[in-house]
């Protein structure tokens, strides 16, 4: 009947049950792709708020910023539910598999399975790994922006402490008495 159960359970299965296991099989592989699809198009759209994160960064739009991170923290919970899920569904594979589900990565499942479910896992890791690389580019550059953006914040900071220097005194009554607004920033002299 189906075309995707697990190569090696296919062979040995010859009772009335192993249709009813290989239909099961089809199941947590249709399930698996679907749960991975969606899965990488929440990392799609993580990617895309990255790169919307970085253009607020830039114009120092706090208030988008501020509204991005929201949208990342939502899109990286969907993603852990569907981690979770995926998990769940390997787990029952494993058990068909006789093997510990920390043995099935998505290319040693590609290759345990007939067509056409080798090739949409093949598909899939392909697409993970692209997207593993460009999420790595990302935050490199994202935390370069960020290192350079701090260090000119600090450079500035401290020629502005550097021109101020403030002239405190103290009054007859021994409390401290600020002389505001004067210093090299202010008045040119110092």
């Amino acid at each position: 009947m189906s075309a995707g159960f697990v190569k090696e359970i296919k062979t040995g299965l010859r009772s009335k049950n192993s249709d009813q296991i290989k239909n099961h099989i089809d199941n947590l592989m249709e399930s698996l792709i679907d749960v991975l699809y969606n899965e990488l198009s929440q990392y799609r759209i993580l990617i895309d708020l990255l790169f919307e994160q970085r253009r607020c960064f830039s114009e120092g739009n706090i208030q988008d910023f501020e509204e991005i991170i929201k949208k990342q923290e939502t899109t990286i919970l969907k993603i852990k539910t569907l981690e979770e899920a995926r998990k769940s569904i390997v787990s029952q594979l494993s058990n068909y598999l006789n093997l510990p589900q920390e043995a099935i990565s998505l290319s040693r499942l590609a290759g345990l399975v007939s067509y056409p479910y080798n090739n949409r896992l093949s598909g899939i890791c392909d697409e993970i790994q692209s997207i593993i690389n460009e999420l790595d580019n990302i935050r490199e550059s994202n935390a370069y922006i960020i290192k350079h953006s701090l260090h000119y914040v600090n450079g500035v900071l401290k020629i502005f402490a550097s021109s101020y220097s403030e002239n405190t005194k103290y009054s007859n009554n021994g409390q401290l008495e600020k002389n505001e607004g004067k210093g090299k920033f202010i008045s040119g002299w110092g």
